[in-house]
């Protein structure tokens, strides 16, 4: 049973309201200076007004994290960028699960903001220029909406503990990762003590059985710097200690100052939250606190078993494409290569907005590790053939162009029984057409353009540059600049130009946060006027400028 340390005000002592908080965001000072100015002296029954200034989004998600009381917020639209206030109202909203918080558009421009954003968006109080806002106007708008959220409070009063549980478990179970739902714990467990942002989530026995570690796995508030790091490294014994009495018989503590909390999972992995802050709950406050503990077990679990799916997915895809890599005399490294260079290209052209048909945050999430498949086709192949040296025969030619179709037929059919857009039938699909370009001159089916599906497309030019910056048995690796100007030379003729822009992007950023993630080309170099070998001579096709 969770302990409770409940203190009673003493017989006769009424202690003052808190005063209602209201929160001003805008990069002009103005606002705030008027604001304060027209609420001096104002009381909504016994309670003080409060402003305080944001002149960011960013100051302002801190300051709702700092005061998580703000019961009014009023927002310019235009702060860091044009519409960065409408980010910040669905942050409010969603993110944080704060519906209570009475919210009011204020933009400086009349058309910042559409009549159907403010009526068919999140919840947003009223929207009025700064133009309309004299100190009469703002005294009017300001009680209003505070005497709104004070009955909200009042409403609330009898079931705030079940509201905030609600809240803060409403789609727990779809954050199916641990890095999509250990983030969202802590915003919700937060919000629903109410006692402050200072928290930490904690895994032990999350590397090697038996390991008795504690690790941050999140963090907010001032332990926000501590993330994959030991508990025994944060030099907070009072943490330390707290964490320590979570057992299998105390699995939810409640104290004064903080509450920890103990998440259950099989395969001996633990989960722990500890949230600092002055306690002041009821007794029914912390059986829903239980409660969502409950809940967040049956979460915390589903996302490691998750992982642990997705982790023998990833093993079982590795071994079939080193396979085809060993086959293929592949360098080394070859496919953890392709693996983040596919993936950060599709990732790029997302963030661009580029092929929106195609492309969305589960396919980039899918395609690097599907096009670790590209070359599975390639086991159908005969060892005397790929090790054949010189130059191909026809024959032997043709049964190399053919590990497209094969790969796309073995892939094709175990995704038979998958729904919708899974890993393997993306796998399928850049088996398929990798050996097509841009231009129509490629293989199996001399698709053109757009015709040739987006994975085959990145996948056509991350190959390549692969295939370029390794060393193979007949010639040197070439440097990586040399390789890159070859890329680019062919845009739009081998490669689509916007797959090219978004692939020398990423190169460009891998240089500068990796530099020696890329390999060496050594001293002797291959020659891309000559023989540049048979992997390039296979996909494109023996020209003879290759």
């Amino acid at each position: 049973m969770p302990h409770n340390d409940a203190r009673p005000d003493k017989a006769g002592f009424t202690p003052p309201k808190a005063p209602f908080k209201i929160l001003v965001v805008d990069g002009d000072p103005a606002l705030l200076a008027t604001v304060r100015a027209a609420l001096a002296g104002v009381s909504i029954d016994g309670a003080a007004v409060q402003p305080m200034g944001a002149a960011t989004a960013a100051e302002a998600r801190e300051a709702l994290y700092d005061h998580p009381g703000i019961a009014l917020a009023l927002l310019e639209v235009a702060l860091e960028t044009p519409r960065a206030g409408l980010d910040l109202v669905a942050h409010i909203r969603d993110a944080l699960g704060n519906q209570r918080t009475r919210i009011v558009l204020c933009p400086a421009d009349p058309d910042a903001v559409s009549e159907e954003e403010v009526t068919a968006g999140p919840d947003i109080g009223d929207c009025r220029t700064k133009a309309e806002l004299t100190a009469r106007a703002l005294r009017v708008l300001v009680v209003g909406q505070l005497r709104v959220f004070a009955s909200l409070q009042a409403l609330a009063a009898g079931r705030k503990g079940l509201a905030r549980m609600l809240v803060a478990t409403t789609g727990l179970l779809e954050l199916r990762t641990p890095d999509t739902l250990f983030p969202n714990i802590l915003p919700r467990v937060v919000g629903l003590l109410g006692i402050g942002h200072h928290a930490l989530l904690c895994i032990q026995g999350d590397t090697l059985p038996r390991d008795r570690k504690i690790r941050v796995r999140a963090s907010t508030g001032r332990f926000s710097a501590w993330k994959d790091v030991e508990v025994e490294a944060l030099g907070e014994a009072r943490v330390e200690a707290a964490l320590a009495r979570l057992t299998p018989g105390s699995e939810t503590i409640v104290e004064p100052d903080f509450c920890a909390l103990r998440l259950r999972a099989n395969g001996g992995i633990t989960g722990m939250i500890y949230v600092e802050g002055r306690n002041d709950g009821t007794a029914r406050e912390w059986q829903l606190l239980e409660l969502f503990r409950n809940k967040c077990s049956i979460a915390f679990e589903n996302a490691l078993l998750f992982e642990e799916l997705n982790t023998s997915q990833k093993a079982t895809v590795l071994a079939m494409g080193s396979l085809a890599e060993y086959k293929d005399n592949a360098a080394s490294g070859h496919l953890q290569r392709i693996e983040r260079l596919v993936g950060a290209i599709a990732r790029e052209l997302l963030q661009r907005g580029q092929f929106s048909d195609e492309l969305d945050a589960d396919y980039v999430e899918k395609v690097g590790l599907a096009a670790l498949l590209h070359d599975v086709g390639m086991l159908s192949v005969s060892d005397e053939t790929l090790g054949m040296p010189g130059e191909l025969a026809t024959d032997d030619l043709q049964a190399i162009r053919r590990h497209t179709e094969i790969g796309h037929r073995i892939l094709s059919e175990a995704a038979l029984p998958l729904r919708g857009r899974s890993l393997l039938s993306i796998a399928a699909e850049i088996a398929r057409y990798h050996h097509e370009r841009y231009d129509g001159s490629g293989y199996l089916e001399g698709l053109k353009g757009d015709a040739i599906p987006i994975g085959a497309r990145i996948m056509a030019v991350a190959d390549v540059f692969d295939a370029l910056i390794t060393s193979r048995q007949y010639r040197g690796a070439v440097p990586v600049e040399q390789a890159l100007g070859w890329i680019v030379e062919r845009s739009g003729r081998d490669f689509d130009p916007r797959v090219v822009d978004a692939f020398v992007t990423v190169v460009r950023r891998l240089q500068a946060e990796d530099p020696g993630w890329f390999p060496k080309s050594g001293g002797q170099h291959g020659m891309l006027g000559g023989l540049i070998g048979r992997k390039l001579r296979a996909l494109f096709g023996g020209r003879a400028e290759v």
